[in-house]
């Protein structure tokens, strides 16, 4: 029991600084995007613009505050933008689809925040892969 519960606190302090670098860079795409949404662009084009608009901030976030680079900068940059293109398909394909879900309507924070919950994953492993190479 004791070595489960150790496992557990050291998989959850290992995503902490994730999490809150994360958070930043959330915040940045939320706001963007509902500002975008309420007052100039329909859904897609607003996801577009505000996902990748947090992307660049949380590399340099993640450069100094959560990963260990294992790589050259210039390709630690590359290989997170691939990753963080494949986070912004994940991320305008769920709130797309979302969209058409009878039940949620047009709750933009609902859908923003399934999306969310979906991609903090997708990209904490594919991060973790570029910069630490496991």
């Amino acid at each position: 029991m004791k070595r489960a519960a150790k496992q557990v606190w050291e998989f959850s302090w290992k995503k902490l600084p994730f999490a809150l670098t994360g958070l930043v860079a959330t915040g940045i795409n939320y706001g963007l995007y509902l500002l975008l949404v309420d007052t100039y662009l329909p859904p897609l084009p607003a996801t577009l613009i505000a996902y990748s608009s947090s992307v660049v901030l949380n590399f340099f976030l993640q450069r100094y505050f959560v990963f260990e680079l294992r790589r050259s900068l210039r390709s630690a940059f590359a290989l997170s933008m691939l990753v963080s293109l494949g986070g912004l398909l994940l991320d305008a394909a769920i709130v797309y689809g979302l969209h058409y879900f009878p039940l949620l309507g047009d709750r933009e924070w609902l859908i923003k925040g399934a999306a969310t919950g979906v991609v903090f994953f997708y990209n904490y492993y594919g991060k973790r892969r570029v910069f630490e190479g496991r």
